[in-house]
């Protein structure tokens, strides 16, 4: 594994960023120790306060806020700080899904979440209720891959070589990691799912299966394919970097809209990922859905679902911190149900990041917000990026010469 894209098939890894208004979506996690009080989940700035015994972990960071070998400016902006909150009961966890299988909740939590569910309300029609993506086990392009970037070459045989991505096959750590999945998915989110989709690629389809839930009828979905990698399909990582040296230069000056030659940028996959949203919130409106896809792939979701900017991608996709990564079966499971007090948003607003392999990479619920920004947070985000081509020349005075001057040289 290496970086942040531990075992993915391709190191798309993110430039370095100096910080702006715009990249601090998840800076602060906050955890209150108050009591809980209904009353304040639904104010105008969503905040709310939970009680909390527990030994569990409190994020500072989901991420780092930057590349570590790029100082900032020194005119940068306070950082805007929104509160996040790791969501915990103070009796017991809290699973989730009450009117599929109210037999595993507690009494206490079902009664919140009857308060909110009878009658249903008409403006929380059209997204799921929990929208669970898992990213598949590791394959034989993740395997070959990590060897690579090792210096040994043996996987890419010539056999190998002549296979397109969309073939690949689970290792048997692969197939290991996608029989832990089912196990948490099972013990921890439910057995039953309103409906199931997978990517057409066998190690997505592979994944599903051993994820053996019981019952599962799997609408298998090209769009739900991962990023296409272009002429960079399927290569090693001394031969991309042979011949590919002034691609991977580009892709390391803006990773969200660069694409490889013949490929996709992640903007690219944000656009197939919401032709996604049209079929849940047409299909599956207040529904319990299930995806199994690919790592670029639920990091297009995490784009358009949390608003992530550019800048905040390009910052979590550069992090070291294990937690920001997403893992070969990776669980992402998003609710528009409050983990505790069971009220019910018109969106998605609550995530947790699980590995069931890798337990101590999970984050926990977290709660997010989908950011606007002020005119001068606006204005400060865009002074961090240098200018070096200007026009002196006023708009009401056209016929003036021009001298084209740098902005460092403008007093």
């Amino acid at each position: 594994m290496n970086g942040n894209h531990h075992d993915q098939d391709e190191d798309m890894s993110a430039p370095s960023l100096t910080q702006s208004p715009l990249s601090l979506q998840y800076i602060t996690i906050a955890e209150s120790n108050g009591k809980d009080n209904n009353e304040n989940n639904a104010n105008e700035n969503n905040s709310f306060a939970i009680n909390s015994n527990s030994n569990n972990d409190n994020r500072s960071n989901i991420a780092s806020s930057g590349a570590p070998d790029t100082p900032p400016p020194e005119s940068l902006p306070e950082e805007k700080k929104t509160q996040k909150k790791i969501i915990r009961d103070s009796d017991d966890e809290v699973t989730l899904s009450p009117l599929l299988h109210p037999h595993k909740k507690k009494k206490r939590i079902s009664e919140v979440f009857a308060k909110y569910l009878d009658p249903p309300d008409a403006q929380h029609d059209g997204w799921p209720y929990e929208l669970v993506l898992v990213r598949h086990g590791q394959s034989e392009g993740n395997e070959a891959q990590s060897r690579s970037k090792k210096g040994d070459l043996s996987a890419y045989t010539p056999e190998f070589k002549k296979k397109h991505s969309s073939a690949y096959r689970l290792t048997d750590k692969g197939i290991a990691q996608a029989v832990r999945a089912g196990e948490w998915i099972r013990e921890n989110i439910g057995d039953r799912f309103d409906r199931y989709y997978t990517s057409e690629y066998v190690r997505a389809m592979e994944t599903a299966a051993l994820l053996e839930l019981p019952g599962a009828t799997w609408y298998t979905e090209i769009v739900l394919r991962e990023r296409d990698k272009g002429t960079l399909d399927n290569i090693s990582y001394t031969e991309k970097n042979e011949r590919f040296g002034d691609e991977l230069a580009r892709r390391k000056r803006d990773s969200f809209f660069w694409a490889p030659p013949g490929g996709e940028s992640i903007a690219n996959v944000c656009v197939r990922v919401d032709h996604t949203f049209n079929t849940l919130r047409r299909e599956c409106k207040n529904q319990k859905v299930i995806i199994v896809c690919h790592g670029e792939v639920m990091w297009a979701f995490r784009v358009r679902l949390e608003r992530l900017s550019q800048i905040r991608y390009q910052q979590l996709q550069s992090s070291k911190d294990p937690k920001d990564a997403i893992h070969n079966t990776t669980v992402l499971h998003y609710t528009r149900i409050h983990p505790v007090t069971g009220e019910i948003y018109p969106y998605f607003k609550f995530m947790r990041s699980e590995c069931p392999w890798h337990p101590e990479y999970s984050t926990g619920w977290m709660e997010f917000e989908r950011p606007t920004y002020s005119n001068e947070e606006l204005m400060q985000s865009v002074k961090t990026v240098p200018r070096f081509v200007n026009n002196l020349v006023p708009f009401d005075q056209p016929n003036r010469p021009t001298t084209p001057i740098s902005e460092s040289t403008v007093s």
